[in-house]
């Protein structure tokens, strides 16, 4: 498996938010690029992150590189290594590829959402997608990808064969700081 140094964020982020700063579950964050959908807790060590979702989103897109395995694409909690390493696996993945571009109020460190990211924010905020299947950048195998649709009684995680038109959001998440815990 190939052994990648993954930089935290495009940009350099310094700030920490204390939840009292966060709007409510649902709303927009102004100056944070999107919905905010909660706080995600500590898994596996990760550090406690808000959670923030695009408002745009990519429509009639495939998650790429039906033919190719993406083993370092398989995080379940973490969706800026698996978008980190799908930008740079040297072929097309547009899903990924839309969300790393993404740039609102200024910041620009968005990422496709892992599995878990993207079963929070439906759990949180499921009335801010469309009634339609989207991507999350967790590989299944080398022919599919993990996915949710969001249509209607079909809110359930699922796999969907990698050159299948989906749906993308773009996520972000900002660490929550060390003194609320």
């Amino acid at each position: 498996m190939l052994q990648l140094s993954i930089p935290h964020s495009k940009e350099v982020a310094d700030s920490y938010f204390l939840p009292e700063s966060a709007p409510k579950v649902g709303e927009y964050w102004p100056g944070q690029g999107g919905i905010y959908a909660g706080i995600i807790p500590d898994y596996k060590g990760y550090q406690s992150r808000h959670l923030v979702v695009s408002v745009d989103e990519a429509v009639n897109v495939d998650w790429g590189g039906p033919k190719e395995h993406e083993l370092d694409a398989r995080s379940r909690d973490d969706g800026h290594a698996n978008t980190w390493a799908l930008s740079v696996c040297g072929h097309s993945h547009p899903a990924a590829e839309w969300a790393y571009d993404y740039t609102k109020d200024g910041h620009s460190d968005f990422h496709l959402p892992s599995r878990r990211e993207l079963q929070i924010a439906a759990s949180a905020i499921p009335d801010k997608f469309a009634p339609d299947w989207y991507w999350s950048s967790t590989e299944h195998s080398w022919p599919t990808a993990l996915g949710r649709s969001f249509a209607r009684d079909e809110t359930y995680i699922d796999i969907k064969s990698k050159d299948e038109l989906g749906r993308a959001r773009a996520f972000r998440t900002i660490p929550v700081a060390a003194t609320d815990k």
